[in-house]
């Protein structure tokens, strides 16, 4: 169906069962996020750890080489 927010509005919006999602993970995209709050409100939203890991991991890399060059 596509990642734009229109497609996933379109989709959640007739998804059954919303009000019992009670944990939504996910990668940190800005769009995300705000999606997940308007359609599962109940929901707590966790940033998937991989995506984390990375993250750190970049910025890591990036004080490394201010350091280290």
């Amino acid at each position: 169906m596509g990642r734009s927010e229109a497609s996933l509005n379109r989709y959640l919006r007739h998804l059954p069962g919303k009000d019992n999602v009670k944990l939504i993970v996910m990668d940190l995209s800005e769009t995300y996020p705000s999606i997940a709050r308007q359609h599962f409100p109940r929901a707590k939203i966790v940033a998937d750890r991989c995506h984390v890991v990375r993250l750190v991991n970049q910025h890591f890399l990036n004080a490394w080489k201010d350091v280290d060059p």
